[in-house]
């Protein structure tokens, strides 16, 4: 972990108390515990990964300047999630998958918080836009494949027009020719190799791959003063996404989304 004093001097450049991002960063926390909750009541694994695994470790929370939170989870446990968020709805939150919000597009779902309003520029707006919790999904799968669904879903997404007014109908084919025929395909194709790694889901462009024995059995992790699930090498784990992972952007390099956010009273 980086020192009290660097730590110190990034949360007053970029998310002090009281500030826009730590407000959302302090809600999602609440979402977080939310997903927490649900899963370890149904015995649902997920971890913490990507840039909120790398801010545990990092910064003991949030990277300074990060504006969303990112889990993982194998693709059986993924479904059993959705499902289970579908029947037990909360009044704060909602899931949105492509099958729940007919303007959203992406292959995995995401947690929405709905007391808050957040405008991403060049983001098509969706049913549920609060902010957000990114639930990805692995499963075995190789590059080349992985590379051809992220080509499939950008040809059929640009064939459906611009971000705004794409034709509902036009959507909606183009969901279904993507995740229940030409992903069903790769997925089928996949399973009859010996793969070894898994990776994201069907449409998802993050290339790196993981491994199982990275991953299980599970540990913990401590984030914003809270314990979550993490692999049980997080050090392998970060070091095949990001090498040097403990090493700080410059200043120039950091890049946060361009977003505006309201937020309401529960």
């Amino acid at each position: 972990m980086i020192t009290d004093t660097l730590q110190n001097e990034l949360r007053e450049r970029y998310n002090p108390d009281g500030s826009i991002l730590r407000k959302q960063q302090l809600r999602m926390l609440e979402m977080l515990q939310y997903i927490d909750f649900v899963c370890k009541k149904h015995n649902i694994r997920y971890w913490l990964c990507s840039g909120t695994l790398l801010g545990a470790v990092r910064h003991g929370g949030f990277i300074p300047w990060d504006d969303d939170v990112d889990i993982e989870m194998l693709r059986e446990d993924y479904k059993r999630l959705i499902k289970v968020l579908h029947e037990e709805p909360s009044s704060h939150y909602a899931v949105q998958t492509y099958q729940s919000d007919s303007d959203y597009t992406l292959p995995f779902g995401k947690l929405r918080d709905l007391h808050s309003h957040v405008i991403e520029r060049g983001v098509a707006k969706c049913k549920y836009d609060g902010c957000w919790i990114d639930l990805f999904y692995l499963e075995k799968n190789t590059y080349s494949c992985l590379k051809l669904s992220v080509g499939l879903q950008k040809f059929f997404l640009a064939s459906t027009g611009t971000l705004k007014g794409r034709p509902k109908f036009l959507l909606s084919f183009y969901k279904a020719l993507l995740h229940n025929f030409s992903f069903s395909i790769l997925r089928f194709i996949n399973k009859l190799l010996p793969l070894k790694y898994l990776y994201h889901t069907y449409g998802v462009a993050f290339y790196k791959n993981r491994r199982l024995e990275d991953i299980f059995p599970l540990d913990e992790i401590e984030f914003e003063g809270k314990k979550f699930p993490a692999p049980v090498n997080v050090n392998g784990y970060l070091q095949r996404i990001y090498g040097d992972y403990m090493k700080l952007p410059s200043f120039d390099e950091i890049k946060t989304h361009e977003l505006e956010i309201k937020f309401e009273e529960k």
